[in-house]
């Protein structure tokens, strides 16, 4: 009986510890981005704004997603973007029209990001902006 408790015990804090806490990514810094849809890719060094360089940052850092998943990335819509800081990547991300995206650090594992995120669009946008530059 009192084994079966504490066994009890450890699963509800388990549970309560993993249930409660946030999908959230690694929190990264940018002096500027790459971004690229299918097989075009633009440089925003001395192209993009700062301060829309760190909106895209803090809309990176705020990305709460729902869980692993088996779908795949289409790829033909995906958007790529890569930050950079100190002439270093500092973050990655791999994101389609249906919030399905991944990161550097793990490519073999595919995420859904929360609906009520409009990071894609918001990528598509500056990535048409940066098009025009070039």
């Amino acid at each position: 009986m009192r084994k079966s408790f504490f066994v009890s015990i450890l699963v509800i804090a388990f549970l309560i510890v993993n249930g409660c806490s946030h999908n959230t990514i690694e929190k990264i810094k940018a002096d500027y981005f790459d971004i690229g849809l299918g097989q075009s890719l633009y440089s925003g060094y001395n192209k993009v704004e700062q301060e829309t360089v760190q909106s895209f940052v803090d809309a990176y850092n705020q990305i709460e997603y729902i869980g692993q998943t088996n779908q795949q990335i289409n790829y033909d819509k995906a958007i790529t973007i890569t930050f950079v800081f100190n002439d270093q990547i500092s973050g990655m991300l791999v994101l389609d029209d249906k919030g399905i995206f991944h990161l550097h650090d793990n490519v073999e594992e595919n995420y859904k990001i929360e609906p009520n995120n409009d990071l894609y669009e918001q990528a598509i946008e500056i990535y048409n902006d940066l098009k025009q530059q070039y």
